[in-house]
């Protein structure tokens, strides 16, 4: 579901059951997922300690936000998803783009020689091009990602910007809802044909 949101500051999934406002009645049982397009500025709404610790704070001019909600997953399964979906993700922007992108972790991070070089971390053009977190609340997984359009001047020296235009984020959105009801349908029915 595409919804409008002004910019993403990490309140939206500090609770479970964000996704019920969006769907009501049409919320599924094996998940669902929102996206919007919008700014993201985290400070205040960390979720990731390390971060906090670090007062390493999200930033990006603009971004593509996916947010998902799965009941009956613990901590270690929610994040099991994440790279599971954040690995399909880089597939999905692999076409679009066309640069190479690997999975590091929970990052996407691609691979442009034509990116500046301007610190350690982009030497041979590999730009960080996502932001992440995916925890568990009362079993129900709740999960981030955002993907750079135009990651912009707060945005740390090594993030990446994918400049997707208009029409390859439609493409991008569809893909992405497809693949994650995907992977959630087919999870659930393989659950249930077990013969013992």
């Amino acid at each position: 579901m595409l919804i409008n949101q002004s910019k993403y500051d990490g309140s939206l999934i500090h609770q479970s059951g964000f996704c019920y406002k969006y769907f009501k009645d049409k919320v599924l049982p094996t998940g669902n997922i929102i996206l919007f397009r919008a700014p993201m500025e985290v400070t205040l709404n960390l979720i990731d300690l390390e971060d906090s610790l670090n007062q390493d704070y999200i930033y990006s001019e603009d971004a593509i936000n996916l947010c998902w909600e799965i009941p009956n997953l613990d901590p270690l399964g929610a994040v099991f998803f994440q790279r599971l979906f954040n690995t399909q993700l880089a597939q999905v922007l692999y076409k679009l783009i066309q640069k190479p992108i690997a999975v590091d972790g929970d990052d996407l991070i691609v691979f442009d020689l034509e990116m500046p070089k301007t610190n350690k971390f982009v030497e041979g053009g590999r730009g960080k091009c996502s932001v992440s977190i995916a925890y568990s609340k009362n079993n129900v997984a709740i999960g981030h990602t955002g993907i750079n359009i135009i990651a912009g001047p707060k945005a740390p020296d090594f993030a990446y910007s994918t400049k997707l235009t208009n029409e390859q984020l439609q493409t991008f959105c569809n893909d992405a809802m497809m693949t994650f009801y995907t992977i959630t349908h087919d999870s659930f029915v393989a659950c249930t044909k077990i013969c013992v």
